[in-house]
């Protein structure tokens, strides 16, 4: 047992403190500050295992804050007394280690700072990072060693639970980043309405005008929704018709001038006493209505009025302008990437429209799960791209580093104004439902369920098609197989979704 209260008790504590809502920094220390309380040891150094899984990487350091220890180590070694940096009296630690498999157990190591012991963190089996404890000058007591024993794997859950919090962390606010500096630069839809709320507030403000209305129409559909409006009646707003052909207004065939009211019968019955509209309008195109409104008391419209709302309806023409070109960009974008994923799956006829037949079975359980079509149609998106990634990977020694094709192929679309899931899906379509995927090793939940959809049309798409290495499994072994791998490989869920469709 440890100490007074046991090991039940530092349990209790590792727990509460990973648990706790404590910056990560101070987790980390608190923890590593126990281990070393609970051996007596000088000094004690956290590292991770990088992305690539081949490199320890130093994430902390902690070291005895005694003077008296301090003082007394100096005098050994011939610093001056008064240092105050331990590391400098203890020598600085590894940066970063190579691994190697003598990482799996507990060991004696010896570094610069003098012999450490090095106990392994590890998550369901997987290393996942070192502790290292010391220094001692005559070898590691079996103490220390049965200590470090007792308490390794409620230290390794504590740990390694910060450092995943912290990372998931970290992504959120580089998400967050992007997605707030992409909405920025390229004029979203959210920009366009905050600008327009912007001019309609202000118009209202300097003409004195109780309420008012702006519309957009749909670069597709072209059917004009109001995309901003101030005090107008919620029954207004939902019965209003915009139709050019026999909406409200009658559209003027030339730019320029103040718009005529064609439904007055509409007006009256919503109680409108004076209304003044200005149509926005490129080529004749219909682009939208800027509208000012008064209910309340028969208000005349001046010149000035009219002159100031064509001068907004200007500036919100331009922004939708701007918006549609950046639409016609992200398009033809978005066309290279599949026509790029297209000439990848030309190099080998076992690889013959496989982007094609990957979204196709994606879309399929999508719609099997019952996700909502904007979504499906996100992850058809993202199957017909997925493995774009792999034109940024290189050769080294003969192998293709291809671990890190995920990523690459996200962040060629990341910072559009797509669905989110679009880029969440390629970046996660390696990852594994328990945790041994690529490039993340992202488990469950925290692999979008667009990744976890790809992942097994993939699979299903590689093992149903015959290559120069082994030939197409059939329908029996098929399904056999990816019930085999429900729960580790794949998504139970995705699963059940995939055998649920007629001939899977």
């Amino acid at each position: 047992m440890l100490f007074g209260g046991g090991l039940t008790r530092i349990w209790d504590e590792l727990m509460g403190l990973a648990g706790s809502s404590r910056p990560y920094q101070e987790k980390i220390q608190t923890i590593l500050d126990m281990v070393r309380k609970l051996t007596g040891t000088e000094a004690c150094y956290l590292y991770f295992l990088d992305a690539t899984g081949r490199r320890f990487m130093l994430e902390h350091i902690v070291a005895e804050p005694e003077r008296e220890r301090v003082v007394e180590t100096e005098e050994a070694l011939g610093v001056p007394v008064g240092t105050e940096d331990v590391r400098s009296v203890l020598g600085a630690p590894p940066l970063s280690l190579v691994r190697s498999p003598a990482d799996e157990e507990a060991r004696a190591v010896t570094t610069e700072a003098g012999t450490f012991y090095s106990m392994p963190l590890k998550q369901e089996g997987q290393l996942r990072g070192l502790i290292q404890i010391g220094p001692f000058p005559k070898g590691v007591p079996s103490k220390v060693k049965k200590r470090m024993a007792e308490i390794a794997r409620p230290l390794s859950l504590a740990l390694l639970q910060v450092k995943r919090e912290e990372e998931l962390k970290e992504r959120a606010r580089a998400i967050e980043a992007r997605t707030r500096i992409g909405r920025r630069m390229l004029g979203s839809t959210l920009e366009l309405d905050r600008f327009v709320s912007l001019l309609l507030d202000l118009s209202l403000k300097a003409t004195k005008t109780e309420a008012g209305f702006v519309a957009v129409a749909d670069p597709e559909t072209r059917e004009l929704t109001i995309r901003a409006a101030v005090n107008i009646p919620k029954e207004f707003l939902e019965s209003v018709n915009l139709s050019p052909e026999d909406g409200l207004f009658e559209w003027p065939t030339e730019m320029g001038g103040a718009m005529f009211l064609r439904d007055w019968d509409f007006a009256q019955r919503m109680g409108v006493k004076s209304i003044l509209a200005v149509p926005l309008m490129e080529d004749e195109e219909p682009l939208g209505v800027f509208a000012l409104v008064n209910f309340g008391k028969s208000r005349p419209f001046t010149d000035y009025t009219v002159k100031l709302l064509a001068t907004f309806a200007e500036q919100i023409k331009l922004v939708i302008h701007n918006a549609r070109l950046f639409g016609q960009f992200t398009a033809r974008y978005l066309d290279t990437l599949k026509a790029l994923a297209r000439a990848l799956d030309a190099r080998r006829p076992s690889t013959a429209s496989h982007h094609q037949r990957v979204a196709e079975v994606a879309m399929k359980i999508a719609r099997r799960l019952g996700l909502p079509e904007e979504e499906v149609e996100a992850i058809g998106t993202a199957g017909l791209i997925h493995d774009v990634g792999m034109c940024g990977i290189v050769e080294e020694e003969g192998i293709l580093l291809d671990y890190e094709h995920p990523t690459i192929g996200a962040s060629l679309v990341e910072i559009l104004p797509l669905h989110p899931e679009v880029a969440q899906a390629v970046a996660t379509h390696h990852e594994w439902f328990d945790g041994w995927g690529y490039p993340r090793g992202l488990k469950g939940e925290e692999i979008s369920i667009g990744g976890r959809i790809l992942a097994l049309a993939e699979y299903v798409v590689e093992a149903s098609t015959a290559d120069e290495i082994r030939p197409a499994l059939s329908t029996e072994k098929l399904v056999e197989e990816v019930k085999r791998r429900r729960g580790s490989q794949f998504d139970p869920q995705v699963v059940d979704a995939f055998l649920e469709l007629p001939n899977p």
